[in-house]
């Protein structure tokens, strides 16, 4: 159960109790009935209801009762007929219906002419009807109310949506910073540095603004330190470039003038200064990509795109077998360029690390929302706790590292990073029969859906 539930089933039992406890309460002290004989007052207002009675009839009573809502402070005469109908219409309380129903006690053993007491006050007007006086209750406050019959059902409802609704209100109120500060967490997690909580929450003056403001200056802090780290490598990298061209060009002149001898040497040089250039210029890359804030959104052949990936392949290891598989045309909204670099960094390590006398599968797949390029091989798999590291930045398994050295690190880096920045993910598995799969899933951004 969430926190949010949580929160808002405790509030919810703690009022309804709260309320219903209040109310039956107040149902219980409304429910007592007014003395009718004891009542202070009472022969007054009996004597001006006679009057009115016996100087208009039935009329001169209605407006007698009608002016005089409250004859005694906290009390309302009712008067009924000998129908039983109230006079003004008003509702009869449930105790009162009950002692008009209740019959005088008469013993057996009275005389005859005995005249029983009456529980009620009577009257008789100018036609010779008779009229029965019961006090009640006042309605004098909100809670007075709940002696009319029918109200019940209605406080209580009216009671149990005042508790939901207050009960919503403070849940939240006090889940919706955790929420997000839970998902400002999760996108600085996922690479969004400038993820920040923001207001109204850093604005809140107790624990949970404390907290905000604190999450806040600790994305400020690491945005700072990873910008100042991609900054390093991207000036380090670019300082790199020239000293790398003036080796390469002595290297060439070197080339020129050595004899036959120095020539073994002289390439061995001349590969590891590609080597590192290559290297130079994945590190800036990956520096542009990390530093960019999304992709551009160009109508991209993700099927064209992956065949031709496969197709350099080929061309580069004739040696090697790369089977191509498709389902059909695939179109998507992305950057062409950011999308192969990515294919081509998964092909290149299936190339580099898997068995060279087994084939390398590449897949494209899709469906209506996503589109997927698996790429499997035959090599020695990654360890199952490595399988997440792979992806990070000159990481390198033991296997990988003891098995050859083409490769710098830097590739499923700059493919994990090109499919953030189109929404997508990258995975790896080991497989059953041995080798690696690499799937990268891709959302398909259709150009009706950007617009």
């Amino acid at each position: 159960m969430s926190l949010f539930w949580k929160i808002f089933v405790s509030f919810m039992i703690a009022m309804t109790v709260t309320s219903v406890g209040a109310i039956y309460v107040s149902f219980q002290i409304a429910s007592q009935a007014v003395e009718q004989v004891n009542l202070e007052g009472r022969d007054r207002i009996i004597e001006d209801v006679a009057a009115a009675l016996a100087h208009g009839g039935e009329r001169e009573l209605k407006s007698w009762l009608f002016n005089n809502p409250r004859p005694a402070p906290g009390t309302v005469l009712l008067v009924t007929n000998e129908r039983g109908d109230e006079l003004l219409g008003r509702a009869m309380p449930r105790e009162l219906a009950q002692l008009l129903r209740t019959r005088p006690f008469r013993r057996p053993a009275t005389p005859p002419n005995l005249r029983p007491m009456q529980l009620t006050p009577h009257l008789i007007g100018p036609n010779n009807e008779e009229y029965r006086l019961l006090f009640a209750r006042a309605p004098v406050t909100v809670l007075g109310i709940l002696m009319w019959p029918g109200t019940q059902v209605a406080v209580l409802s009216i009671a149990l949506l005042a508790a939901a609704l207050t009960s919503v209100l403070l849940a939240r109120y006090l889940s919706s910073p955790i929420v997000r500060l839970q998902k400002a967490s999760r996108a600085l997690a996922a690479g969004a540095l400038e993820t920040r909580v923001g207001r109204p929450f850093n604005r809140r003056r107790d624990e949970v603004g404390t907290l905000a403001r604190d999450f806040d200056a600790m994305a400020e802090r690491i945005q700072a330190l990873i910008t100042a780290k991609e900054t390093l490598l991207r000036d380090v990298s670019h300082e790199l470039r020239s000293p790398l061209a003036r080796i390469r060009m002595a290297l060439a002149l070197a080339q020129r003038r050595a004899g036959q001898e120095s020539q073994p040497d002289l390439s061995r040089i001349e590969r590891e200064a590609e080597r590192l250039d290559a290297l130079v210029g994945q590190v800036m890359t990956l520096t542009r990509l990390r530093t960019a804030t999304g992709p551009r959104r160009d109508t991209v052949c993700l099927d064209r795109l992956v065949s031709e990936v496969v197709d350099d392949a080929r061309f580069e290891h004739p040696e090697a077998c790369v089977e191509y598989t498709s389902g059909g045309a695939v179109e998507m909204l992305g950057d062409a360029d950011g999308l192969k670099s990515a294919v081509e960094n998964v092909v290149r390590n299936a190339l580099i690390y898997g068995d060279p006398a087994q084939p390398i599968e590449v897949r494209l797949e899709a469906d209506a929302s996503e589109a997927t390029v698996r790429v499997l091989d035959r090599g020695p798999g990654v360890p199952a706790a490595e399988l997440s590291r792979i992806f990070e930045p000159f990481y390198r398994t033991d296997k990988s590292r003891d098995h050859r050295q083409d490769g710098q690190g830097i590739g499923l880096a700059i493919t994990t990073r090109v499919a953030e920045l189109h929404g997508g993910r990258v995975t790896a598995y080991n497989r059953a029969a041995g080798g690696l799969e690499i799937v990268l899933s891709l959302p398909l951004y259709r150009a009706a859906a950007a617009h």
